[in-house]
């Protein structure tokens, strides 16, 4: 009972505690970021399957402005941020630097929104994020991926309420600020219960592969949207099979990407690819991609051997992409290394847990 009482003031503190610093990951990124969707303190919770699910479900936190997403908060997308450096080896960044680098304007916005757990909300008035800009900052929980977390204290702010785990971040510029419910923390419905809909949403999700310029995110790929224009070849027999181009993709949403000075290709938090625009332009005959069933308007990237890290025997190799980020104005501020292609890297494992997951849930069946 002491140890459930404890574990609840956590969730709701006013504070939010500093963090120990903790030890390098074993695994990958992209596996660490399974495992800590899946249990708050990164393990697997095999006692509390539907609270482990939920989590693996939210791993990608969408960030909205007005009701359209225009980004998702995970470590391997968000813009060149300068990193404030912890002792330990930990890293945090500022809200007002991210919102700006996402192409939100710091002095347009009414106020911000973070959702966290069972529908709670936090949130900063506008004019409390430009009075003290150094102030309000977030990490994630294995360091250089998994769930972000709120880190600043929140005492003589207009909502001293604190969420510790941002599952998702509305942001208000041109739209009214909706209420947030003085006591239940959330945004309440019409039925008079809390809320989990996007105020002002227009449906439009961000699943598929996201592509950014210089931290803004300009388009992803929905399988509607991919047509003969962008063919790589003859369409093939099984429509999951017909190969089209990754650089006819991305111009159609006004990339030009031979102007990129350079180009992460990411599978959740680990960087699969990396070129120069001019190699990746070089490169387009033979830098193709598929659209599988089943996976959320991920695209299965042909990845060349010259892009990939180097190692004995490297040859082209496919991968699920989350995201590809091309750099024109800004550089990578951080030197992220090379991941090896592998089965660790394999989005495809973590979106069919997410479809699992899913159907367990409606069906409210334990695993």
């Amino acid at each position: 009972m002491i140890a459930g009482v404890f574990a609840s003031a956590l969730a709701c503190s006013k504070k939010t505690p500093e963090p120990t610093a903790g030890a390098k990951a074993a695994l990958p990124p992209a596996a660490v970021a399974a495992a800590a969707a899946i249990g708050g303190d990164g393990r697997l919770d095999p006692n509390d399957p539907k609270h482990g699910t939920r989590r693996l479900i939210g791993l990608d936190t969408p960030v909205y402005v007005d009701g359209k997403q225009i980004a998702v908060l995970r470590a391997g997308e968000i813009p060149a941020l300068t990193p404030i450096e912890l002792e330990g080896g930990g890293r945090r960044y500022k809200i007002y630097d991210y919102v700006k680098g996402i192409g939100v304007a710091p002095e347009s916005i009414k106020s911000i929104h973070l959702h966290g757990n069972s529908d709670r909300i936090a949130s900063l008035e506008g004019s409390e994020l430009r009075k003290e800009k150094d102030r309000f900052q977030f990490s994630f929980i294995s360091g250089d991926t998994g769930t972000p977390l709120q880190k600043w204290d929140t005492d003589n702010l207009k909502n001293e309420f604190v969420i510790h785990e941002i599952r998702r971040v509305t942001i208000y510029v041109n739209k009214p600020s909706p209420a947030i419910h003085p006591q239940r923390q959330c945004h309440v419905g019409a039925d008079g219960k809390c809320s989990d809909e996007i105020p002002y949403a227009d449906g439009m999700t961000a699943k598929g592969t996201r592509v950014y310029v210089d931290g803004k995110m300009v388009g992803f790929v929905k399988r509607r949207n991919v047509g003969d224009d962008m063919l790589a070849s003859a369409r093939a027999a099984d429509p999951s099979e017909t190969k089209y181009s990754l650089a006819k993709l991305v111009a159609s949403m006004g990339v030009d990407a031979a102007a990129a000075g350079t180009v992460e290709i990411m599978a959740g938090d680990d960087v699969i690819a990396r070129a120069t625009g001019d190699e990746l332009a070089a490169l387009a005959p033979r830098t193709t991609f598929t659209l599988p069933r089943h996976n959320h308007g991920k695209l299965k990237l042909l990845v060349p051997a010259e892009l990939q890290a180097k190692g004995p025997g490297v040859t082209d190799r496919e991968a699920l992409v989350s995201a590809v980020l091309f750099y024109e104005a800004t550089a990578p501020v951080t030197k992220r290394d090379l991941v090896t292609i592998s089965e660790d890297t394999d989005l495809s494992v973590q979106l069919a847990a997410i479809d699992d997951a899913r159907g367990r849930l409606g069906r409210g069946e334990q695993q």
